[in-house]
């Protein structure tokens, strides 16, 4: 077989961010930035045009552990290189790994090929037996990596070399290429580091372009990260200095931006039209992003009603996805009933459910719950979605008892237990990608392990289809979980970057959700 050194042929990455949805959620209110925010002070940070100062999404991450942190997230695109690069037009680039191919027939020995001479910030060489001990470690239950599902396969990873390495599996998947992009388990760590974990979640030990100045660093405030200068790729590193900021209003990132106490920030069409009035510039919106409620409890464990089928699928048709959209998302949403977007794979034009609550009531009264029912939720403080949601199963007689969370994660399996439901947002990719996320039982959020047989079937088919077969299983993926009604998806959604022109430049791809903070450079008129 042939190797690979590019797939333009790639779906789209896997954009797993639940906080990303967050920003267009959150009840904008009034607030000041004080002096350890490092917009607070427009001294020698806004006076290089090296140093990009940049407000991320409103939530910081809980780890910079690129294993355990579940959404690829600007730290970690900052500080870690990933085995193969997915670009931002959906295509799979050498990045680490210089070639990558399936050995023999079936999908189940992948290798691996490295780039050479490429060391981590802490000098360990990246090699065979690196990638070994980084994929082993994700393995590890005991770690709790976000890509445990996904490698539960791996039966052995073989060093044929110091530059090349085996995976094989006990079963068949034909998208690891795609798992070892930065959506999955691509990001490498230094084996070193991994000998005292503890640290890998405060600190950063990557083959990356920047590495964290933990001494200019707030976590859950601001993070401070200083170009490295042995990055093998130099003119991939645009800047000196760069400083993700965390502010939890949107209208306060707003209002550093407009005074020039930031670059560049992330921003809703709650705000978009307000920055695009101050002057600044606006790159997006993106998609595509499903925003609504997972529910969890779907054998009826901890509500009864939920294990009825009729039930769920009364649920759906009881949302007015088109009004919540609407209000919530404007023009960066677009109304959606499916775990798929328009034009990739699985979407179905048709649509599911639509709103019909005299259908809904129907369903539950032949459930035999016409008098509905609680149904408590668990989201994040300050989100809105989930309130419009229940404003709508109020008028067929469900009630959610909302429980909100600020350290809310949807992979907590313990805690997500103890719910019948909870927010849902996350980043489409294919079907065959998004079961080892959703439905499979032990999918990284389907924390009580729920099982249909139809879908696991059709997952194995899909693994070792070609591509005309893998997009019409694709479309009964997303059917299958349709009928189920595992999920109240409401509407997809794209994010828009403000930012100031005469400093920065946004690339965009109109599929993305929105540009890594990595994709940003200085104007040329400001020595990019």
């Amino acid at each position: 077989m042939n190797r690979i050194s590019r797939d333009t042929h790639a779906s789209t990455r896997h954009v797993a961010l639940v906080s990303s949805i967050l920003m267009a959620l959150l009840a904008l209110s009034a607030c000041s930035t004080d002096a350890t925010e490092p917009g607070a002070d427009p001294g020698s940070a806004g006076s290089s045009p090296n140093i990009l100062r940049y407000q991320a999404r409103p939530t910081p991450p809980a780890t910079l552990d690129p294993a355990k942190d579940p959404h690829w997230n600007d730290m970690l695109a900052l500080a870690y290189d990933v085995l193969i690069y997915q670009a931002p037009d959906g295509s799979l680039q050498p990045q680490l790994a210089t070639s990558w191919e399936y050995v023999g027939e079936g999908n189940t020995t992948f290798e691996l090929s490295l780039r050479p001479d490429i060391t981590f910030v802490d000098g360990t060489p990246l090699d065979a037996e690196a990638v070994k001990a980084n994929i082993e470690y994700r393995r590890d239950p005991a770690v709790g990596s976000q890509s445990a599902a996904q490698l539960a396969a791996v039966s052995e990873v073989e060093v044929v070399d110091d530059l090349t390495v085996r995976v094989h599996l006990a079963t068949p998947n034909p998208l690891l290429p795609s798992l070892f992009t930065q959506g999955g388990a691509g990001a490498m760590i230094s084996p070193a580091a991994l000998a005292d974990p503890a640290g890998v979640a405060t600190e950063t030990f990557g083959v990356g372009r920047y590495q964290l100045d933990a001494n200019r660093t707030v976590h859950g405030d601001h993070y401070t990260f200083v170009a490295n200068p042995d990055y093998w790729s130099p003119d991939d590193v645009h800047w000196d200095e760069v400083v993700v900021s965390f502010l939890p209003e949107e209208s306060a990132a707003l209002a550093s931006l407009q005074a020039g106490q930031l670059d560049a920030g992330m921003a809703t069409s709650a705000t978009v039209d307000a920055g695009r009035e101050a002057g600044l510039s606006v790159a997006g919106p993106g998609f595509p992003i499903v925003a609504g409620l997972n529910i969890w409890d779907r054998t009826g464990e901890v509500v009864p009603a939920l294990g009825d089928v009729r039930v769920r699928q009364a649920l759906n048709y009881a949302i007015d996805r088109e009004a919540i959209a609407s209000a919530l998302a404007g023009d960066s949403g677009r109304p959606t009933d499916q775990l798929a977007a328009p034009d990739q794979s699985g979407w179905n034009g048709d649509g599911f459910y639509p709103y019909d609550p005299d259908k809904a009531r129907e369903l539950l009264a032949e459930a035999g719950y016409a008098d509905g029912f609680t149904l408590p939720v668990r989201t994040f403080t300050g989100e809105q979605l989930t309130q419009a949601i229940a404003d709508n199963l109020g008028d067929v007689g469900v009630v959610l008892d909302i429980n909100a969370d600020e350290q809310m994660d949807q992979a907590d399996d313990a805690g997500n237990r103890e719910y019948g439901a909870g927010f849902l947002g996350w980043g489409v990719s294919p079907p065959v990608q998004m079961a080892t996320y959703f439905w499979l039982p032990d999918a990284l959020n389907n924390p009580a392990d729920s099982l249909d047989e139809t879908l696991v079937q059709l997952q194995q088919q899909a693994l070792v289809a070609d591509e005309e077969t893998l997009d019409e299983l694709s479309g009964q993926i997303i059917a299958r979980v349709a009928e189920l009604a595992w999920f109240l998806p409401v509407y997809l959604q794209g994010e828009s970057v403000l930012y100031d022109a005469d400093v920065v430049e946004v690339p965009w791809a109109n599929f993305q959700s929105v540009p890594t903070v990595t994709e940003l450079r200085p104007t040329s008129s400001n020595g990019g």
